[in-house]
């Protein structure tokens, strides 16, 4: 006949193992893994035990394989949102492909460099008339060059395709 335990006794590895027809080195690793608690009682192990063979049998136990898949599925699903919402936001036209503003910011470059010109003879052609006098425009080119350059550096070439340039407008090269 069996061994009648008191299930208010602290627990021992060996004496669990016997209660629950298992190994000792069994119950060493339930113990090591925090599943059991040194010191509890027969019957907090019982109650603990049980508790992990139900969540094992009902395939609830987390291991690392099914937390990496979890979590590449969330990766995944994250990602899918993201392309929906930039595709939406595309719809919308709340986001503008890279042509587009490679094409406004050229355009701009240029609209840029004509109104500084033009303000630039508008000025002298008002001090010309105002004091009756003629401007030398020769000693002041340098400046309206080195002006021009700085609106004209801000134009660029289309990225190559994966060149991944971190001053790129386009986060896909």
């Amino acid at each position: 006949m069996a061994e009648v335990v008191d299930l208010t006794d602290t627990a021992t590895q060996s004496g669990f193992a016997r209660l629950v027809g298992a190994s000792q080195p069994a119950i060493a690793k339930h113990v090591q893994a925090g599943v059991l608690e040194q010191g509890a009682s027969y019957g907090a192990w019982l109650q603990a035990y049980c508790e992990r063979l139900r969540t094992e049998a009902a395939g609830r136990l987390a291991t690392e394989a099914r937390n990496r898949r979890d979590m590449a599925q969330a990766l995944e699903s994250e990602a899918n949102a993201q392309l929906k919402m930039r595709e939406l936001y595309r719809q919308d036209r709340l986001i503008l492909d890279i042509d587009s503003v490679r094409k406004v910011l050229a355009e701009w470059s240029t609209i840029g460099k004509s109104e500084f010109t033009g303000a630039v003879d508008n000025i002298i052609t008002a001090i010309e008339s105002r004091h009756a006098i003629t401007v030398d425009r020769e000693p002041l080119q340098p400046d309206i060059e080195a002006a021009l350059r700085a609106i004209g550096s801000y134009e660029f070439e289309p990225a190559a395709t994966g060149a991944g340039d971190p001053g790129s407008l386009d986060p896909e090269t």
